[in-house]
């Protein structure tokens, strides 16, 4: 039986997306894989279904995962998200 990480490299990036959404609900709020989830949501709403899906794919052929990055805005100093980068 192939293990999970044997599973995820065959999968779509759609299909890895939706796997981590789904144990971020198993998991519930509080917990590590919820919080992963949300970084996921967060960057599919930053970067698109396209461009994620690919990061997705080379996150998990390269046993590396997303994070979004920050940068500050020049008029008061507070930061937003702005991309989404392997980690």
């Amino acid at each position: 039986m192939p293990d999970l990480i044997q599973m995820l490299h065959a999968m779509t990036g759609k299909e890895i997306f939706d796997h981590y959404q789904l144990i971020a609900l198993a998991k519930g709020l509080g917990s590590q894989e919820f919080h992963y989830g949300n970084i996921l949501y967060q960057a599919l709403r930053i970067e698109g279904e396209e461009r994620l899906f690919a990061l997705l794919e080379l996150a998990e052929n390269t046993g590396k995962r997303i994070s979004l990055s920050y940068s500050a805005l020049p008029d008061d100093n507070q930061y937003e998200r702005d991309s989404a980068v392997l980690v």
